[in-house]
């Protein structure tokens, strides 16, 4: 009897093995989840120094406890390792590889192609193959598939495969891992079904889709409809700022509104390794198959370019004050791309603070989750927020509201002051 034979509340076989590719951002929760769930939980990572960090306690990542790492280790359930070797025998295989954007905004797929390559090489007759990894549609079926097919034999009979998209969202308290929903997009009717028994183990509802493609496209749907709306709101801001008018008392008027809308806030960008880089692999899949997404496509240029808009801004006030940019001491608070979280990818603060050092300010920032950046090669630490300093400074500005930041005290206290988070 195994997991795939089991309902919901049944308890495992204890001696099926679960591999997971990938420990980073998607891939770390989810074995840790299994481990907790006694599942034996092989976690491989090519990243000799990561495993190492991982077997001192330490888990790199902003979306797993040290504590919820330190118990799985010591339970015994969950193994880190660099030798892919481990991974054989193994019941089921999921694949959490990160999948980047190459120069000028191509899918770069590097890392799942040899993820892959590696599940198959160390797959067996009876596994279950899952791609967590968020691409293109059509990934699973066009790279996974043929690798499996050719060493394993037909899926859905003698190995199963499918694409189950990842719904990580860091700092969010109310939805974690065990409750948001996962939707299940299996190669077959019966790969699905093992997939479904398989993850009815961690979490409390799936959602079985016909395809791994509806399944991939409704991933990337998700992210660009928060990218779209966001770009929508960033266009209204810089109207709303031409004609004299307040564009949170416009948007709070209308999310009074109980059906059919749905509030989204301007901002410095969009951050992370979802929001500004999912959504190019729909617009890019799209220009493939010769059906462009001019929205997505405009909305993405849209944010890529909202922080640019904000360091012009910032130059006007200071101008208007009569210090140029080049004489200017800004202080930037918050860099991490949300708040409550110590993750910088793609956040729109660097980006902001890298075009104010080249016009010449000086650019110090404060952030409690945040205690280092690299910018252009630079170190910059964060600083204290003593009461000399917040008097001496141009300009602060507010990117990031994390909510053990007293905003109201550095308002009151700085001669200039700009908020790019609008309220949200």
């Amino acid at each position: 009897m195994s997991w795939a034979d089991t309902t919901v509340d049944s308890r495992q076989n204890l001696d099926e093995r679960i591999g997971v590719v990938g420990l980073g951002y998607v891939g770390l929760p989810v074995a840790l989840a299994y481990a907790t769930h006694g599942f034996h939980v092989v976690g491989y990572d090519i990243s000799q120094t990561h495993i190492a960090a991982l077997c001192q306690g330490i888990p790199e990542v902003v979306t797993a406890t040290a504590d919820d790492l330190t118990t799985a280790l010591n339970s015994g359930w969950f193994v880190p390792t660099t030798n892919a070797q481990h991974l054989q025998g193994c019941a089921a295989l999921i694949i959490c590889v990160p999948t980047p954007l190459a120069p000028g905004g191509i899918p770069d797929l590097s890392a799942l192609q040899a993820a892959a390559s590696t599940v198959a090489e160390h797959a067996h007759p009876g596994v279950t193959v899952i791609l967590e990894s968020t691409s293109y549609p059509g990934t699973t079926r066009e790279i996974l598939l043929p690798l499996l097919e050719s060493r394993l034999g037909k899926v859905g009979v003698d190995f199963f495969l499918g694409f189950v998209p990842e719904r990580i969202d860091p700092g969010n308290k109310a939805y974690r891992l065990d409750n948001t929903p996962r939707i299940v997009g299996g190669m077959t009717p019966e790969c699905t079904r093992h997939i479904v028994a398989l993850y009815q183990q961690i979490v409390s509802d799936c959602y079985p889709v016909s395809s791994p493609e509806v399944a991939e496209t409704a991933k990337l749907l998700e992210n660009s409809f928060r990218n779209i709306n966001i770009a929508w709101v960033n266009e209204l801001l810089r109207f709303c700022q031409e004609t004299g008018l307040d564009v949170d008392e416009v948007i709070r008027a209308a999310a009074t509104k109980p059906f059919g809308y749905m509030p989204f806030w301007p901002g410095p960008g969009v951050g992370g390794e979802c929001i500004p880089v999912d959504p190019r692999y729909l617009a890019w899949r799209a220009r493939v198959v010769h059906s462009p997404l001019y929205l997505l496509e405009h909305a993405l240029d849209t944010n890529d370019w909202q922080p640019l808009y904000e360091v012009d801004q910032i130059k006007e006030i200071l101008n208007q004050a009569g210090r140029p940019i080049s004489q200017a001491l800004v202080l930037i608070i918050g860099v991490a791309y949300k708040p409550d979280v110590a993750d910088v990818r793609n956040a729109p603060a660097l980006l902001v603070i890298e075009r104010l050092q080249k016009a010449g300010a000086r650019v110090m920032y404060h952030d409690p989750y945040v205690s280092t950046i690299d910018v252009s090669g630079n170190r910059l630490r964060s600083v204290d927020l003593s009461k000399r300093l917040l008097q001496g400074v141009d300009l602060a500005v507010l990117v990031t509201a994390h909510s053990s930041v007293d905003v109201d005290h550095i308002y009151r206290l700085v001669p200039r002051f700009l908020d790019l988070t609008h309220g949200a």
